[in-house]
């Protein structure tokens, strides 16, 4: 409540709305600059291709980072506790398809390790996550070229 001078009614009742806006907005532009920031994810990597589907809104997604470590559900776990983690969400979470995201520089065998605790737990619908690769035309090649026979 304020005092003006020379006011014959006495105290006035209303409320500056100018600085709680101003400190609404300054709050509002400092979330809009901090939530990009508070997403937090693993740097991977990706194969290219040039065919696929997304389905990563509706599948659970295990990821191998570049040095083998794998996260599940924003975790790292080592592979025995990763299928136990996947028998769980088998259990209670129906014919969800899942998504492997793995870097190229993954060993294969490390891969397939995963492949196979996904498959184990239950999971029929195992895919791969590759990034888009860009619109190159296909090179035609012969058939010398490719069995590795000669040509007269």
């Amino acid at each position: 409540m304020a005092f003006t001078p020379g006011s014959r009614r006495g105290a006035m009742a209303d409320i500056n709305m100018t600085p709680l806006i101003d400190v609404m907005l300054v709050l509002l532009i400092i979330f809009m600059i901090a939530a990009p920031m508070m997403t937090t994810g693993v740097d991977v990597k990706l194969p290219e291709s040039r065919t696929g589907r997304n389905l990563e809104s509706q599948a659970l997604t295990v990821t191998v980072t570049f040095d083998g470590r794998l996260q599940f559900e924003k975790a790292f776990m080592p592979l025995p506790v990763l299928a136990n983690q996947l028998k769980q969400a088998a259990q209670s979470g129906g014919k969800r398809p899942v998504l492997v995201r793995a870097d190229h520089n993954v060993p294969y065998g490390r891969v397939i390790q995963v492949v196979d605790a996904i498959r184990d737990a239950g999971f029929t619908q195992v895919g791969f996550v590759t990034a888009a690769a860009p619109n190159l035309p296909v090179q035609p090649t012969t058939l010398a070229a490719n069995t590795g026979a000669m040509q007269p």
